[in-house]
């Protein structure tokens, strides 16, 4: 063996060789210099003995310890017939493909943990005893364990099993089992009735009392497991919404709100609530947390960070990690569901209704509708939409009237039901017709007014503030049937009304076409559903109420009057 130094060196030397493990050895130098070899000098070349088996070897360990009175022991602690101090086995099979074994289906225990004792073995991983516990593999990997009762509770990827601890059971002939103590840490391993798991969402799981809840996203439902088993509570009015939804989602996290014994799940950012006296899901709600946890029958959720305490009196309602927001609440009128129904009225028994005020004139405080109710505004309960299978509306504001909250539906008029008489044609233009002039000086003005002339004249159901629409001659041929994707609306307004012609007044704030209607177009009008239409249509509505408030608010019940369409 030769290597390189830079040193005055002597044949006989000892070269001393450190391992990593510790162990040191003493190798002699046979000869140094080049091939013909040197008794000393300085070079960087030598050239070590290869014959090994007499050198000097340092141990990184030892097998006894003097007492520095002349007296070495060689056991553990002197006693008599106590394990010599050795280094043990030295292991010589050798391993292929040596690295590092992922059980997902096996759990593995330690020795015990005294504390009256000082007797600590958590350490201690013994091969010799039975410390594994294996499952089927076809279970899927295991994602949370949690002990419940004297039992342990295993939640795998695709089953929920049930591990019995310090004993096992014994099967009757009838298949009831009973159960025996024995030896074992861990006992038989019983599956739950059910293909439902955890999927690879352990965040999900909750546990109160005897219950817990947590998610399948594989399977798209939400769980309970409590003592009469598995029940997917997704079914309770939610199992469309969860299957859609659980499968989009990145992160189930679940949490626990002892204050109102509600299991709060967030996905997709928006947290849903499942409450068990109503043995349904209650509420959406719009704060997302990034944890959350019960505590002394306080409920607390985290957000970028920071703790949050929740029904906290002295903060206003509906205020979640400092942003306001607003509750709403969507119910659905469908009594006599296979008919078709118009929705006059909506009412409803609750806290104060949302105002907004008027401006106020002259010195009396009367205000521009001559109503008393609205001086000042005024948070509470209002109307967000309504909506049927056919049509919409909306409500100004509830008025009450003998402790109830109520008022009449008005047609919405920003849409167009083309299955009613809401739209309807004039006629066709005789000549063509500008909205705009332009002077001497190449200056387009706006026209306030303008005058449409027909060919006919006109026999329809028109009136003032009535909506003009028109078809280009050439967008429509005969039999074609006249829809949103052959109208164009301009901001025209009905002010007069002739044999032939009617008057329109143009919307100022934007700029038309100097020709707008060409001879051989089609005009058509809609009516004004806020003027002409009283109540909505439909084999059922969709009511959605909002809450402004800040404090407290009601909502006992809602309700509307109803009369069949066709009486």
């Amino acid at each position: 063996m030769t290597y390189s130094i830079n040193k005055i060196i002597n044949t006989g030397d000892l070269f001393k060789i450190t391992k990593p493990n510790g162990d040191v050895i003493y190798i002699e130098i046979d000869t140094i210099g080049g091939p013909g070899g040197l008794t000393n000098g300085q070079t960087d070349t030598f050239t070590l003995k290869t014959k090994t088996h007499n050198f000097a070897y340092d141990l990184n360990w030892h097998n006894c310890y003097s007492f520095g009175n002349g007296v070495e022991s060689t056991r553990v602690r002197d006693d008599f017939n106590k394990m010599l101090l050795a280094p043990g086995v030295r292991v010589s099979a050798e391993f292929e493909d040596y690295k590092k074994e992922e059980r997902k289906n096996s759990l593995i225990y330690s020795g015990i943990y005294n504390k009256s004792s000082s007797f600590n073995e958590t350490n201690q991983f013994n091969l010799a005893e039975k410390i594994t516990k294996d499952l089927n593999p076809t279970y899927g990997s295991i994602q949370k364990l949690h002990t419940r009762d004297s039992d342990l509770t295993v939640l795998c990827e695709d089953k929920i099993l049930k591990v019995l601890a310090n004993k096992d059971s014994l099967f009757n002939a009838d298949g009831n089992p009973q159960l025996i103590s024995n030896e074992k840490v861990l006992g038989q391993s019983i599956p739950y009735i059910g293909d439902y798991g955890i999927s690879k969402n352990p965040e999900s799981f909750v546990a109160e009392a005897y219950r817990s809840y947590f998610t399948d996203k594989q399977r798209g439902v939400v769980l309970r497991l409590s003592r009469d088993g598995l029940t997917p509570i997704s079914l309770h009015g939610m199992k469309d919404y969860f299957r859609d939804n659980l499968k989009t989602s990145d992160l189930l996290i679940g949490g626990y709100d002892k204050k109102k014994d509600q299991y709060n799940l967030t996905l997709n950012s928006t947290t849903v609530s499942f409450q068990e006296n109503v043995r349904g899901w209650t509420s959406f709600k719009t704060y997302v947390p990034e944890n959350s946890v019960s505590c002394s029958s306080d409920y607390y959720s985290f957000n970028k960070g920071e703790i949050y305490l929740h029904h906290d009196d002295s903060v206003n309602r509906n205020m979640f990690y400092g942003v306001d927001a607003e509750s709403e609440i969507t119910l659905l009128f469908n009594d006599a569901p296979s008919t078709i129904k118009n929705f006059e009225t909506v009412s409803y028994e609750g806290t104060q209704a949302k105002v907004t005020a008027t401006t106020e004139t002259g010195t009396n405080l009367r205000t521009e509708d001559d109503s008393y109710y609205n001086l000042e505004d005024k948070s509470g309960w209002y109307l967000n939409n309504i909506t049927t299978d056919k049509n919409s509306g909306k409500i100004n504001e509830f008025i009450e009237k003998e402790g109830k909250w109520f008022n009449y539906i008005k047609g919405d008029n920003d849409e167009i039901d083309y299955s009613s008489n809401q739209l309807q044609g004039i006629g066709i233009i005789s000549q063509d017709t500008v909205l705009t002039e332009t002077d001497s000086q190449g200056v387009v003005t706006v026209l306030d007014e303008v005058v449409i002339t027909f060919s006919e004249d006109i026999n329809t159901s028109l009136s003032l503030n009535d909506t003009i629409y028109y078809v280009v001659e050439t967008n429509i041929g005969d039999g074609d049937v006249i829809d949103s994707t052959s109208l164009i609306e301009y901001a025209l307004t009905i002010v007069s009304i002739g044999k032939n012609t009617i008057t329109v007044k143009h919307d100022t704030s934007t700029n038309p076409p100097a020709t707008i209607f060409e001879q051989g177009d089609f005009i058509l009008f809609k009516k004004n559903s806020n003027i002409n239409k009283s109540g909505v249509i439909g084999y059922y509505a969709e009511v959605t109420f909002g809450n402004s408030a800040k404090d407290k608010a009601e909502l006992f019940s809602a309700s509307s009057q109803i009369n069949e369409s066709s009486k």
